[in-house]
């Protein structure tokens, strides 16, 4: 009986052994693919390009946006999108002045997730708000 649980064990052992090689370079192919963050669109195609100009279906899409870029430099930090109680009417009555909405919303706009909100992402976002609506 012991020895038939010790050959077991040795088994078991050595399958782990084998099999252990490939899953770590599966997993290796998995993480270097994590890095590259992407959106699939419907015509399969995948996008990685956030920061090229946009022309939105509805005109006032992007006011709000040029509204709380207070730099200027074409994308929202987190503390300017935590600015925009200033910029969208009835924030705080919304729901939408806290600092964890704030976090929510940023995550959900960051697609590329470079820590930036470009304005091809805040429109995105908010025509995905708009037909919801």
């Amino acid at each position: 009986m012991k020895s038939t649980a010790l050959v077991l064990k040795y088994f078991v052992v050595c399958s782990a052994l084998a099999i252990a090689p490939a899953l770590w370079a599966e997993s290796a192919t998995s993480d270097k693919n994590s890095d590259d963050q992407y959106l699939y669109h419907p015509d399969k195609s995948k996008q990685t390009d956030f920061n090229t100009d946009v022309q939105p279906l509805h005109k006032e899409s992007l006011q709000g946006f040029d509204c709380m870029d207070r730099d200027g430099d074409g994308y929202l930090s987190m503390s300017e999108l935590g600015a925009r109680g200033e910029c969208v009417e009835n924030a705080a009555e919304r729901g939408m002045a806290t600092s964890r909405r704030t976090s929510l919303v940023f995550d959900l706009m960051d697609a590329d997730r470079d820590r930036r909100v470009s304005k091809r992402e805040f429109n995105i976002w908010n025509e995905m708000r708009l037909q919801q609506n």
